[in-house]
């Protein structure tokens, strides 16, 4: 089934992307979560893999919590927001893997933010020796429509641009989510098929990097919640995508671990399902309507996952997600008088596909047919109160 429509004007595309330049303070609450983030797959030798990177300018409502085990100071709700311009606290992550390890903290800083509908964020910091830290995401000075991204870390330094071909939903921003309800929404703006360049001087050296890139703006205005959320590319530029909201015992998990059996780890029950296949071209994504992401425990620190997705037309994917490196952000935060305390733990793995089946219209796909696909699948537990 196709997803929308092929292309939009330039007006349109414009009124979407100006939504990043806001995370809606009129519908927030306590619970309310903003972030920024990309995902980068640069070009290698098999596609667009092993090597990942993340970098993320991410938000929370509240007067204390952390972030990884820093401090951060929270959102608070009562803050003025003139003239287009949100100040508030907020943090920059990011971490460089690929299959000999992943680096989880090249940047980690909390900083007091800045967005503006000017279009920027910015959240820097200066230490006493007048270093300055932390990150920011702008409007392209170069392109009709583009970001260009700054991250500065205690271990390294990322400056890149990012671009879509704006001639689909997927190469375009797209609104992908959008709920407001007196008991909380989201709102999710998408740009899932970009290319990026950029220049990079992390602990792996000074280098000049091009490939694929994954954008989100989020506004989760509910608490943070378990999901399952799995994205993939294959060298040719094709991708992709599930997303399962989902409840089980994990909504009390805590730390890094998992139930003693795979029986108990499966416990769970979706409360969304959705996925995509894009060939990467002009042509509209195919949707899943159907999907799930099943763990495999083993004796291994971290588990194997049987991804599977369909339709109704008979188009279906199914391969097992084998992920070669981790990395995590966690978030704290004092709630009922400091009596508790809420733990949601955010897991990202490195992953590449393996045993892939499936058809897609008239075209069988399979692991020999399309290459070796890399990507980044997401397991979150916890509950962000």
């Amino acid at each position: 089934m196709a997803s929308g429509p092929a292309f939009e004007t330039m007006a349109e595309h414009r009124r979407v992307f100006d939504q990043i330049w806001t995370q809606l303070p009129e519908q927030q609450n306590r619970t309310s979560s903003s972030w920024w983030f990309f995902i980068l797959f640069p070009d290698g030798e098999e596609g667009y893999g092993p090597r990942q990177l993340m970098f993320s300018i991410a938000a929370r409502v509240g007067d204390e919590l952390s972030v990884n085990d820093v401090p951060v100071q929270g959102m608070d709700l009562d803050r003025p927001t003139d003239d287009g311009v949100d100040e508030f606290g907020a943090v920059s992550v990011g971490w460089d893997g690929d299959d000999e390890g992943v680096d989880e903290h090249v940047v980690r800083q909390p900083a007091e933010a800045t967005l503006s509908d000017e279009g920027f964020i910015e959240a820097w910091a200066e230490s006493d020796d007048g270093t300055r830290r932390g990150s920011e995401i702008r409007a392209s000075e170069n392109r009709p429509l583009g970001l260009d991204a700054h991250f500065v870390g205690e271990k390294g330094e990322a400056r890149f641009e990012a671009w879509g071909d704006l001639d689909c939903q997927i190469s375009s921003p797209h609104h992908s989510l959008n709920i407001d309800t007196v008991a909380g929404g989201i709102d999710i703006v998408a740009w899932r098929r970009m290319d990026f360049e950029g220049e990079f001087d992390l602990p792996k050296g000074r280098e000049t990097l091009t490939g694929k890139c994954y954008f989100q703006r989020v506004c989760l205005n509910m608490p943070l919640h378990p999901w399952k959320w799995v994205w993939a590319i294959f060298p040719d530029g094709t991708a992709f995508s599930v997303m399962i909201p989902f409840l089980g015992p994990q909504l009390l998990r805590r730390g890094y671990r998992f139930l003693p059996s795979n029986v108990l780890e499966r416990a769970t029950v979706p409360v969304r399902q959705n996925g995509l296949w894009d060939w990467g071209t002009s042509e509209p994504a195919v949707d899943f309507d159907t999907a799930s992401v099943t763990p495999i425990l083993h004796s291994d620190t971290h588990p194997e996952f049987e991804v599977r997705a369909r339709n109704d037309q008979g188009d279906f994917v199914e391969f097992v997600a084998s992920p070669y490196g981790h990395a995590r952000n966690h978030i704290d935060r004092p709630v009922l008088g400091d009596r508790l305390e809420s733990h949601w733990s955010y897991n990202e793995y490195l992953i590449r596909m393996r045993d892939l089946e499936g058809r897609i219209g008239d075209t069988a796909v399979s692991s020999e047919t399309m290459g070796q696909a890399f990507g980044t699948l997401e397991y979150s537990w916890g509950m962000g109160l």
